[in-house]
């Protein structure tokens, strides 16, 4: 039987194609172990579209690390107490006129009211308690508690061969570099299948819809429930 893995990084308050991925994947892989990159998806997403120009991002402060601090090991500010109560007030003002919001405070506040010490148990805790609202249940599985070494490519598919994959289900922006490693992966009977879904329209109010913003958008104006008939829509993907 195959196995389905997927493998990324834990994000904060990530797009609807992250859950996506992991209502496809048997096996979901947390990549923390590699090198944190500042001022990415890691840290910080957006709850509405640009406006006049400008983003408003909502940053998670963070402690000052090395360069080369793995994404495990981020820490979260200790100087900035209460950021999440102003995430969370944040997040429920600008989605106040949406008929969900009471939900999508519900989910999060346990979390962002009283936050891990570090950012990777911060993101991890709000991935798997949305997914299990969505009732996605993958195994999930942190890449620094697997014996996984190697860099880029070879770092996959050392973390593919020990949980036994054979399709590897990945971002289709990752095929610039996996498909040098292309013929690694054939040999080790694991096949590549990007990712292409088409981000789904959804009502937003008296706005303009706007794309790719954080799941809590869908979560605040359709619910839980409508979301996940997204995510069980037929795939759609790049086979190899």
């Amino acid at each position: 039987m195959g196995q389905t893995v997927v493998i990324t990084q834990p994000t904060y308050l990530p797009w609807l194609g992250y859950f996506e991925q992991v209502a496809r994947a048997d096996v979901f892989v947390f990549l923390d172990s590699v090198q944190f990159a500042r001022r990415s998806w890691q840290c910080r997403n957006r709850i509405e579209p640009m406006i006049d120009g400008a983003q408003r991002w909502l940053t998670v402060p963070l402690a000052r690390q090395p360069r080369e601090t793995a994404i495990a090991e981020i820490l979260l500010s200790p100087e900035h107490m209460g950021w999440g109560a102003t995430h969370l007030a944040a997040i429920t003002a600008h989605l106040a006129h949406a008929p969900y919001v009471g939900e999508v405070h519900e989910l999060l506040a346990p979390i962002l009211l009283a936050p891990p010490p570090r950012l990777a148990d911060l993101n991890i805790a709000i991935i798997r308690a949305i997914s299990a609202r969505l009732g996605l249940a993958p195994r999930f599985v942190r890449s620094s508690a697997l014996p996984a070494t190697g860099g880029k490519a070879d770092l996959m598919l050392d973390i593919l061969r020990h949980l036994g994959a054979t399709e590897y289900y990945v971002s289709a922006g990752s095929a610039d570099y996996l498909e040098a490693a292309r013929p690694a992966f054939d040999a080790a009977g694991i096949s590549l299948t990007y990712q292409d879904w088409p981000h789904p329209i959804y009502p937003q109010g008296d706005v303009p819809f706007a794309s790719h913003l954080s799941v809590v958008d869908a979560l605040a104006w359709v619910g839980s429930a409508s979301v996940a008939a997204m995510l069980a829509r037929a795939p759609h993907a790049l086979a190899a």
